[in-house]
């Protein structure tokens, strides 16, 4: 049995943020970009992935991977 999370973060600089942003991705797919442009007290989170619908994601996971990122992207 492997203990390898579900999820995992890419931070990136796309040329739509004035900061670095992070990319969640769950199973392979990216859900989510976590963008710090109103400040560090103002995280903003964008959900991507169309091809979840109907199928959803776990809801645990999707957190951990949410707070994980943001940890990574605040250098936390």
């Amino acid at each position: 049995m492997s203990n390898t999370k579900p999820y995992y973060t890419v931070i990136g600089s796309p040329v739509d943020y004035e900061k670095l942003v992070a990319y969640v991705f769950v199973k392979g797919k990216c859900v989510a970009l976590i963008n710090q442009d109103n400040g560090t007290d103002d995280i903003r989170i964008e959900l991507l992935d169309e091809n979840t619908r109907g199928k959803g994601i776990e809801f645990n996971i999707l957190i951990e991977a949410l707070h994980d990122a943001k940890r990574i992207l605040l250098n936390e």
